[in-house]
């Protein structure tokens, strides 16, 4: 079989939970579904960075946080290391980034043949180098610049609004529908003269929540599900939660959720929103399949659609995700179908996002990539045992270490942390770092993360 096509769309800020085909009914997503049905959705796949930037240098490197070193939004991986969209476009692969990568400067190759560049909602220049972004200049030659940069000044109520609003603007300008229409006019182009790998990179869901109207609507008469919580819970989790919030609280700036504005109708509103965005990008995705479909591609095409990171949207009283490591942080969808993919419909198997270099390389017929860490899923779409025990996640001082039943959050250097025993507690509400009954558990959990570290080139103390 020759080389076949892959096409990996990621979504930014995606909670694993926010697809109908890993059981969300309320959720309108029949495209992302489709490929479910063809392939499979794998329903425990982590990111091994809960920021944009970290989360994306180990996708690319294949390695972990502390392995790969880049802890910010503000840092690329070292000229010298390897990623395996390099090792594509050597291996013969024409190799197109359309939308967000989060790469510093903002065009930087990062093995890419070609770019069109897509920054955060809220780019401002500058801020990953001295670049414009391709979709600043396609709002510029309309009169505009992004409105997100300035809801927070424009908006009376901001506050109240919890980040949601509706799209100020002509639909086609959204950016998601720049980026979506940008890889479907690519596709329609393409000769496939050479196999194609495309990186779709959309800016949504990621806050702010400012999706178009005819989307929102979708989402009128659907009834979404509250945040999961309790009152005095944060008193019982790390202190880091809390001032993460507080830290916010009172600030006029685009990304600032002031959580005293919380109420339920506005927090529904929020995820509202959220989840109409998601709806959008879901469209896009079903145009690409068809894209690829009217080229003949289709059977000869790799489809894989994830995000980078989740959102906690709420749950356990916080916002983004900065500030833990729960599930709807670091949980994330992920679907593939397509050549290589024989495994149908739900699957559960823990896997890390690191996994997916790896297993472009293999089924491309390519040499494993140079000092990842990351294991290719093959065996795996092909029916096989799972691949890990237990995965990782990692932010600063921060590090999630997470199996089936149970998941600890350490926070190294600190007296405190996070232990769940997710049979019982699956929404991860009780903290049992501190129980004597829970206290062989979290043993066992340092200890493989201890090992882990030990493995994997640790670059920081314990």
């Amino acid at each position: 079989m020759s080389s076949p096509n892959i096409i990996l769309i990621m979504t930014d800020q995606q909670r694993w939970d926010t697809v109908a085909c890993n059981g969300y009914p309320h959720m309108i997503t029949p495209h992302i579904d489709a490929l479910a049905r063809r392939g499979v959705s794998f329903t425990h796949a982590f990111a091994q960075g809960a920021v944009c930037g970290p989360s994306r240098n180990s996708i690319v490197s294949g390695q972990y946080v502390h392995t790969h070193g880049v802890e910010g939004n503000e840092q690329w991986l070292r000229p010298d290391q390897p990623n395996w969209i390099e090792c594509l476009r050597r291996g013969g692969y024409q190799t197109v980034n359309i939308g967000k990568m989060h790469t510093a400067p903002i065009r930087l190759p990062a093995g890419f043949e070609h770019r069109t560049v897509v920054e955060n909602k809220n780019y401002s220049q500058g801020h990953h180098g001295p670049d414009t972004d391709d979709y600043d200049l396609y709002l510029s030659h309309h009169g505009l610049k992004r409105p997100a940069l300035t809801y927070y000044k424009d908006i009376e109520d901001w506050p109240d609004r919890l980040q949601a609003t509706v799209w100020p603007h002509d639909d086609g300008l959204f950016p998601d529908n720049y980026v979506g229409r940008t890889t479907v006019d690519y596709l329609n182009g393409c000769t496939y003269d050479r196999p194609l790998f495309l990186w779709c990179g959309f800016a949504g869901p990621h806050d702010p929540f400012d999706v178009t109207e005819p989307y929102l609507r979708m989402y009128d008469d659907v009834d979404v599900p509250d945040p999961v919580g309790w009152e005095g819970e944060l008193e019982t989790k790390p202190p880091p939660q809390q001032a993460a919030m507080d830290g916010m609280e009172g600030k006029h700036s685009p990304a600032a959720v002031w959580w005293s504005r919380a109420t339920p109708d506005r927090i529904r509103r929020m995820r509202k929103h959220y989840y109409a965005n998601i709806t959008l990008m879901d469209d896009w995705v079903g145009r690409i399949v068809a894209a690829v479909a009217a080229k003949g591609q289709l059977d000869n095409t790799l489809f894989v659609f994830t995000s980078d990171h989740g959102d906690c949207l709420g749950d356990h009283h916080q916002v983004y995700k900065f500030s833990s490591h729960y599930d709807p942080v670091a949980r994330v969808p992920l679907v593939l179908a397509g050549p290589g993919v024989e495994t149908v419909g739900e699957s559960d198997p823990l896997v890390e996002l690191i996994d997916l270099g790896p297993t472009f390389l293999e089924l491309a017929g390519l040499d494993p990539l140079p000092g990842a860490s990351g294991q290719s899923l093959s065996a795996l779409l092909r029916g096989g045992g799972p691949l890990h025990d237990v995965v990782f996640s990692e932010h600063g001082q921060r590090v999630m270490v997470r199996t089936h039943e149970w998941k600890l959050v350490a926070y190294l250097g600190q007296p405190y942390g996070e232990l769940y025993d997710l049979r019982t507690d699956p929404d991860e509400l009780h903290n049992l770092y501190d129980s004597p009954e829970a206290s062989d558990a979290r043993g066992g959990l340092y200890e493989r993360m201890g090992q882990w570290f030990g493995n994997t080139r640790m670059r920081r103390a314990l």
